[in-house]
């Protein structure tokens, strides 16, 4: 038996982070907030709300509401076609995206920074790894996994430090957060973060996190592609803010320095998924759903704009695969769009609503177990 949780924005919510379509009013409160780079952030902002007010012709009282689809899709499709917007060309439109990517970061990060509410996604990552630490005794035991949509970096610092716990306890079982592609870690010295396959060759054990929209702890090196990975840290800000090069890189080609660079998939409907580590994650996650026998959605709403997942969905998942979906509530389901979205979508698949919300949820996982 297998089980996948596929989790969205509301996994986080309950713990501060913001959903997608909050983003933008999170964006523009920036300029309310007192934080580092203040200059630099309050300058990024002028030239988004200069680009909202006069490219897409949105009235100021109006900006909070602008979707990112709506602000990324045209700027990419732009820089896809190598033609200008308005005026603007395309090598400043690739500016332009930076730095609206600069501001969703800091954003993230100050809500996640105000909120102390992560004691659920920690008892939730405790269930993952004890589950997934029973590979140490038996390899064949492949039994559960995590897809994510979520940039955030809260379930990874959970996994491991929950992992990190169970070590110390007992120095013989040892695991990594498995991320399904190839990682080496930011820090030259830290040897516990390394590929799953490899831990598993070495006698421990991998928790698999795949992140199919990129992690706010990467970094990728523009040349070799690895992707370098640190836990408890935005690695994000290192490169915004900061000047990361590939180690790997300057070692093997006689000091010559290559940037390490962010790979988040940002809110568009023109996705660029043919990055290298990318297409390695979503292929790996492909297989983890043709494995499951029950997938459980947390958080996640199916929107339809999301048609790169959807397909996935659509092509993998078996047709006796049993599917659970944690609802804020469970009453009136007739009237549930969401949960009419997913009845739509999987047909005569077992489809299984679970009310009162994420945090419920995970408080019976602990009393219940994964059954």
């Amino acid at each position: 038996m297998k089980t996948v949780y596929i989790l969205g924005a509301g996994f986080s919510k309950p713990a501060g982070a913001p959903l997608q379509y909050e983003l933008v009013e999170d964006i523009i409160n920036l300029r309310n907030e007192n934080f580092s780079q203040q200059d630099t952030i309050i300058k990024k902002l002028n030239k988004f709300e200069n680009f909202l007010e006069n490219q897409l012709f949105i009235d100021k009282t109006n900006f909070k509401k602008v979707t990112l689809e709506d602000v990324f899709t045209p700027i990419d499709r732009c820089i896809i076609d190598n033609v200008s917007y308005r005026g603007i060309l395309p090598k400043k439109l690739k500016t332009l995206r930076e730095d609206i990517y600069n501001l969703i970061v800091v954003a993230l990060k100050e809500r996640l920074d105000e909120n102390d509410n992560k004691g659920y996604i920690d008892d939730f990552a405790k269930i993952i790894v004890s589950e997934a630490q029973r590979r140490v005794s038996n390899i064949k035991r492949d039994t559960i996994s995590i897809l994510s949509t979520n940039w955030d970096i809260l379930l990874d610092n959970s996994l491991n430090k929950a992992i990190r716990t169970v070590y110390q306890k007992d120095s013989l079982i040892d695991g990594v957060v498995d991320y399904c592609c190839h990682v080496s870690s930011y820090d030259e010295h830290d040897h516990k973060i390394k590929p799953g396959l490899q831990a598993l060759g070495e006698g421990k054990y991998n928790v698999k996190l795949l992140k199919l929209h990129g992690s706010m702890n990467w970094l990728q090196c523009t040349n070799c592609q690895r992707l370098y990975i640190k836990f408890n840290n935005k690695l994000v800000d290192y490169r915004r803010f900061g000047n990361s090069k590939c180690r790997h890189c300057r070692k093997n080609y006689n000091g010559n320095n290559y940037a390490l660079e962010s790979n988040l998939i940002m809110p568009t409907f023109l996705k660029d998924l043919n990055n290298f580590q990318v297409k390695l994650i979503w292929q790996n996650a492909g297989i983890e759903l043709s494995e499951a026998n029950k997938i459980v959605f947390i958080g996640y709403s199916l929107p339809y704009a999301d048609f790169e997942l959807r397909q996935l969905l659509s092509r993998m998942v078996r047709h006796d695969a049993v599917i659970d979906v944690v609802l804020r509530e469970k009453d009136n389901l007739e009237e549930n769009q969401t949960f009419k979205r997913y009845k739509d979508f999987f047909g005569k698949r077992q489809l299984n609503p679970i009310g009162d919300g994420v945090e419920t949820y995970i408080e019976e996982l602990k009393i219940q177990g994964l059954s």
